[in-house]
């Protein structure tokens, strides 16, 4: 029976269909904004595991009574753990399928919850490690609701953020939900807790009221911290509208008139001049830097088109790509939400992780989906035997932390051994070069956030040392760490560019022990958003100088020389290489000593195309090379492979086969791939 505090579930199931329920099963229907000049995703998404409800890996109904909820809204607490937060959630009395259906006496309706995890092996899904209790046993709502319709019906999280030790959450009050996709809200808030999300202060002033039209434009959000701000990126209730931006420092997050907006070529106070960022319609989103592409994700569902869908750019305020599908309501029917896990972004893994509900069972699932285009990282030798022919070299990046090679024969990569068992795990940037000048290759990882370490472990010639640390300020932030040689004295070095509206390039040089002293700027606007840089010696000076690929509107290739303390101006090499979405890499490919530049196409046409330094630029448009290597999803590198002094063309093609193949370079052209090894390079790895 119906109580005076809770509506009969009918009613709670029709209300929750209309607002956060299944996408409408639409055709698709065109989209605008720019096309992307090739797809980021290799396919559509696939299941890993579900997270909630009866017989998923975490047993949330019998642990928590928590059998059914949706959305699954993830952030990093700064602190090791990634927080999770439900939207509407139901205890033993749910029978579905939708929200809000059984009992109404039992159902036990929550109008949010909390977990938190600290699993980052996410190849077999996320665990749970607890959840916010109000009771032994029970999940809490972390957000107080009034559960009235027409009133206060319920509080949902639409996006969070952390800020140092202070957690914060978006959400909107729902006033009453209207037909599929569409609800109506009082206002949106943030909400901020000082103890790892164990209670909650919904801040009274900290709101963006929405107006008798329904229309404010920040009631659903989604929220990035980037260079000192937090972007807010808006929507109006429902699923029909655009995305609009603000941002606020990121030390006033609760104070609305800190916000400014943006209109298109400027932050204002007023959220009225805003122009939007991406065209709608678009539900409720999420946005995270992926340090794999090297650009700027968005992910939401396209009520319209039935589907989850991905959108990049190459700053927070875009210019956002065309749509590319991640799912379909063909696929998964009534699903809704995509909301990308914070550390899976953050790693070097072209693997993308993410939640997604589905309407029924009304459960959370934690989704992945491959990208391309990426490995944001410049060259990286890797001849770790001395005897001048590239090796092969993954990193489990894992709780294992395995790093395995196969040398070279000059004509396979033998076996596949095991030379250090703990290093570069997890979202850690693995790299390779030779950073005590002794001709063999080692290995070095940075760390990343907090502590911006960098790590060394020297290479024996059959294995790595134990790792050492180098640096203990290196590469912070969404930084894109490189190695190279760049004053010429035979020790690798390592440099980060901070890829951002700066542009900056610092370096911190080799001693053959460490990397000396606090890093220094070489370069004060190089590669800045968007763009993908590399080093490679291009004049042939025996300095590695540095290389952008511009990408995007012009996909011109600058180039800034190393004088042995800094980087030059830079300069125009080429105007039309290396397309967005393609895979541009750098190497002496014809033997003359210059590096050059060679791009893969890696989509169905698997081309590879090649222009040649002449130590003043590159030459050559539509010099291909090879016209079928390295298709989507696969990931391509350039390495000397036989010892001839010419970087050949290799591919792992990771996923079910996990093989290497090698394309021999004659100076003019590569040969045909041949398989090197059967078995390298699995998913989730991190191989070169």
């Amino acid at each position: 029976m119906r109580t005076t505090r809770l509506p009969i579930a009918a009613t709670i199931a029709a209300l929750v269909l209309a607002g956060l329920g299944g996408a409408a099963s639409a055709a698709p229907s065109g989209v605008s904004g720019p096309s992307p000049a090739a797809l980021t995703v290799t396919g559509p998404a696939e299941k890993v595991a579900k997270l909630t409800g009866p017989g998923s890996i975490n047993a949330t109904d019998t642990r928590w009574q928590l059998k059914a909820t949706d959305l699954g809204i993830m952030w990093d607490n700064g602190n090791g753990q990634v927080l999770t937060v439900f939207g509407d959630t139901f205890g033993n009395g749910w029978t579905g399928p939708g929200g809000g259906v059984g009992n109404g006496a039992t159902i036990d309706w929550r109008c949010n919850t909390l977990v938190r995890s600290a699993d980052r092996n996410l190849a077999d899904g996320m665990t749970f490690d607890s959840a916010v209790l109000d009771r032994a046993g029970h999940a809490g709502t972390i957000l107080p609701c009034k559960q009235i319709d027409n009133n206060e019906m319920t509080v949902i999280p639409t996006a969070a953020i952390s800020v140092g030790s202070r957690q914060f959450i978006h959400y909107m009050s729902v006033n009453h939900w209207g037909d599929a996709g569409r609800w109506y809200t009082n206002y949106s808030g943030i909400a901020y807790s000082d103890d790892n999300g164990q209670t909650w202060i919904k801040d009274a002033d900290a709101r963006w009221q929405n107006t008798p039209a329904w229309d404010n434009r920040f009631q659903l959000g989604a929220m990035l911290r980037q260079g000192g701000f937090v972007y807010l990126y808006g929507t109006m209730n429902g699923r029909f509208g655009n995305t609009w931006l603000a941002r606020v420092p990121e030390g006033s997050v609760l104070e609305p008139t800190a916000y400014r907006y943006w209109n298109g070529s400027a932050w204002v106070t007023d959220q009225w001049a805003t122009v939007p960022v991406a065209t709608g319609p678009v539900g409720e989103l999420s946005v995270i830097y992926s340090r794999y592409l090297g650009r700027f994700v968005m992910t939401y569902l396209n009520e319209s088109r039935g589907a989850l869908v991905l959108r990049t750019a190459p700053t927070p305020t875009g210019p956002w790509s065309a749509e590319e599908v991640l799912a379909t309501t063909a696929q998964y029917p009534g699903l809704y939400g995509a909301f990308i896990h914070p550390w899976s972004a953050d790693s070097d893994s072209p693997y993308l992780y993410f939640t997604m509900a589905q309407w029924d069972p009304y459960n959370v699932w934690l989704m992945r989906t491959k990208l391309t285009g990426g490995g944001m990282f410049a060259r990286s030798s890797t001849d770790f035997t001395g005897d001048h022919r590239s090796d092969v070299i993954t990193f489990t990046q894992n709780d294992l932390g395995d790093v395995y090679v196969a040398p070279s024969t000059g004509g396979a990569f033998a076996g596949g051994g095991k030379w250090h068992d703990w290093f570069a795990p997890f979202n850690e940037t693995a790299l390779t070069g030779d950073f005590n000048g002794d001709g063999r290759d080692d290995i070095a990882t940075f760390t990343h956030a907090p502590l911006n370490d960098v790590y060394v472990a020297l290479s024996t010639g059959s294995g790595f040392g134990a790792g050492a640390k180098w640096h203990d300020w290196f590469a912070g932030g969404n930084e894109i760490p490189a190695v190279g040689d760049v004053n010429g004295d035979g020790r690798d070095d390592i440099v980060t560019f901070t890829h951002d509206g700066e542009g900056d390039v610092y370096v911190a040089l080799s001693n053959g022990t460490s990397f000396v002293g606090t890093a220094a700027k070489w370069h004060e606007f190089f590669a800045p958003w968007g763009e993908f840089p590399a080093l490679g010696d291009v004049n042939g000076d025996g300095r590695d100088d540095l290389i952008t690929f511009t990408q995007g509107s012009t996909d011109d290739v600058f180039v800034a020389l190393s004088t042995g303390t800094s980087f030059g101006a830079g300069q125009k090499w080429h105007d039309f290489f290396g397309l967005t979405g393609e895979s541009p890499r750098v190497g002496d490919v014809n033997g003359d000593g210059r590096d050059d530049i060679v791009v893969f196409t890696c989509d169905t046409n698997a081309d590879v195309f090649v222009a040649l330094s002449t130590g003043t630029g590159f030459t050559g448009t539509t010099a291909r090379w090879n016209d079928f290597f390295c298709t989507a999803g696969e990931f391509p590198y350039l390495a000397d492979a036989n010892g001839d002094g010419k970087d050949d063309i290799l591919v792992f093609t990771q996923a079910a086969t996990n093989d290497v193949y090698v394309g021999l370079s004659n100076g003019t052209s590569f040969a045909a791939g041949v398989k090197w090894n059967d078995f390298f390079g699995l998913t989730g790895e991190r191989e070169f």
